[in-house]
């Protein structure tokens, strides 16, 4: 690898669909990034963040149309599960699935999100990893191993993060009660700024919340600066629910912590192994 080329390529994949759903997801990702590695660099040198550009699979994501049973997106499906793999297979790429889990955090393990996508999604990115890495093994006059490949196959697929949310996106962003206050006295003639400042007080009662962006008069329209003006990241970790949830599991890889350390260390990363 080039010493200047990025260390980390991350795709980020909202599900959300606004304009904004993009910018939104990557200030989150890099404040988590922050609370894996209090050192990371994410600048554009360092890590690059990167939109889903096929269309078909841009689609796949929004309103949940990667766990459709319909006929009519079954061709969505199959570009999104090639997009990811594509992405996982590089030297130095990753992906962040976002989706919310549409459950209270203490509900969350009846989440039918998360069960769907590891059986639309995950478990076909896999299948689809390990072919390829198959194809690979034949063309260099190896013959693969049955075992090896499941393997290899299984540590690519750690670089599949998923970031979800409970209830959803907002019980994060309105973590951010600064500026949620601001934009209450600014906007909506400070209609629900009392809540805030409850939520202010109690960090945890946000995820317990159902439908968060319904309960307040911000909804989704103040998403990107939620995310981008001081949003309190070691605050909201601190909480303990879904947004420490993802923080520990990004913490828990090794390979994953050992690339974020390559953003400010000038050792040369090790030689892949395809």
């Amino acid at each position: 690898m080039n010493r200047r080329a990025p260390c980390l390529s991350i795709l980020l994949l909202p599900e959300d669909s606004g304009a904004d759903a993009f910018d939104t997801l990557q200030r989150l990702v890099k404040e988590l990034l922050k609370q894996v590695d209090e050192h990371v660099q994410t600048q554009q040198d360092k890590i690059t963040f990167e939109p889903v550009r096929n269309k078909e699979a841009l689609q796949a994501l929004h309103a949940n149309v990667w766990k459709s049973t319909k006929l009519r997106d079954r061709n969505k499906q199959v570009e999104l599960v090639r997009t990811l793999a594509t992405q996982l297979l590089l030297e130095n790429g990753w992906a962040f699935f976002h989706f919310d889990g549409d459950r209270t955090w203490k509900d969350r393990d009846s989440s039918e999100n998360v069960t769907k996508f590891k059986e639309q999604v995950w478990v076909k990115v896999r299948q689809l990893i390990q072919s390829k890495l198959e194809e690979w093994e034949k063309k260099e006059g190896r013959r693969p191993e049955s075992a090896a490949l499941e393997a290899r196959a299984t540590q690519r697929m750690e670089r599949l993060k998923q970031t979800v949310p409970y209830y959803s996106i907002e019980a994060w962003l309105f973590q951010n009660t600064t500026e949620a206050i601001r934009l209450c006295e600014t906007h909506y003639s400070r209609r629900d700024v009392e809540q805030f400042r409850k939520w202010e007080l109690d960090r945890q009662a946000l995820d317990e919340v159902v439908k968060p962006k319904e309960s307040v008069c911000l909804g989704a329209k103040h998403n990107l600066a939620l995310a981008t003006q001081g949003f309190p990241a070691r605050e909201v970790r601190s909480a303990g629910k879904s947004f420490a949830a993802v923080v520990q599991a990004l913490s828990q890889d090794a390979e994953f912590c050992e690339a974020l350390k390559r953003t400010y260390s000038y050792e040369e990363p090790p030689t892949p192994v395809h």
